[in-house]
């Protein structure tokens, strides 16, 4: 058994209207491969670039797993046929990697560091004109 990391586009409609029979569908088909979940975390509903199949947003899903390595090609399998889930992207990773609150994520965004950063360009003493 091997640690990995997958991020799961969902589709909006889906994660919509009914958020829990999602992710009990993604761990479902994990879990028919003999995957164990580990830890599973949402993110927010984002707008696409570009549409995936035909859809214009997507709800993401990160979820850490250990797995049998042989199974992780017909898990992406499972996926790429399943119409809930827009993408998926499986990755081998060596620890969980710990997330911040959404609450300090948005402290340290709310534009004081774009400010420091101005303050930090301009010149301390003042420049004379010509």
């Amino acid at each position: 058994m091997r640690l990995y990391e997958g991020m799961f586009i969902i589709s909006d409609t889906v994660a919509g209207s009914d958020w829990e029979a999602a992710v009990k569908h993604v761990e479902d088909l994990l879990k028919n491969r003999g995957a164990e979940i580990l830890k599973s975390e949402k993110w927010e509903d984002r707008k696409f670039a570009y549409k995936l199949k035909g859809h214009k947003r997507g709800a993401y899903l990160l979820i850490y797993f250990n797995a049998p390595t042989d199974s992780i090609s017909l898990i992406k399998r499972d996926f790429e046929l399943s119409d809930n889930v827009l993408r998926t992207l499986i990755v081998k990773v060596d620890k969980i990697k710990e997330s911040k609150p959404v609450e300090e994520s948005q402290a340290d965004g709310d534009g004081t560091d774009a400010e420091n950063e101005e303050a930090d360009s301009t010149p301390s003493e003042p420049v004379a004109s010509e």
